[in-house]
C-alpha cells in the first residue's frame, strides 16, 4: 500500500492567536533507497527514507469531502475551517486533528510521523 503525508500550506490566525483556516496539502510516496549526500561536506551514501511522489488532487482526495483553494501556481489545496477542526491555537492541535484526516483514506497508509 502507498504511504501519504501532510503538508502546511498556511495557517490564518486571529489577533487572539487562534487558528480559523489551514490550507493543507497531501502527498503520496515510498520509502526508497537512492544515492544521497547528508551534506555537501560528505560521499553520497545510500540512504532509505520516505519520499514524495505525487501531490494528491482533488480526485484523489474525494473521501475527506472537503472544499480547495487555489494557489497561485494554479495547484490546489484543501481547506480547513473551525467548523472542521473547532477551536484550537497551536499546530499542535492542528497536527493532531490532521492526523485523524490523513486515517479516513483507505487507499494509502499514512507515514509513521504522522499516525498518532
Amino acid at each position: 500500500m502507498k504511504l501519504t503525508d501532510y503538508k502546511f500550506w498556511y495557517i490564518k490566525r486571529d489577533d487572539d492567536g487562534f487558528i480559523f483556516e489551514a490550507a493543507i496539502r497531501f502527498f503520496e510516496g515510498e520509502i526508497t533507497t537512492k544515492s544521497e549526500r547528508k551534506s555537501l561536506d560528505e560521499l553520497p551514501s545510500l540512504i532509505t527514507r520516505y519520499r514524495r511522489t505525487k501531490k494528491l488532487q482533488e480526485a484523489d482526495l474525494v473521501h475527506l469531502g472537503k472544499p480547495f483553494v487555489t494557489e497561485s501556481s494554479g495547484a490546489k489545496a484543501v481547506l480547513y475551517t473551525t467548523n472542521d477542526f473547532g477551536v484550537i491555537k497551536t499546530d499542535k492541535e492542528l497536527t493532531k486533528f490532521l492526523n485523524k484526516e490523513i486515517k479516513k483514506d483507505t487507499k494509502r497508509t499514512p507515514v509513521e510521523k504522522q499516525r498518532e
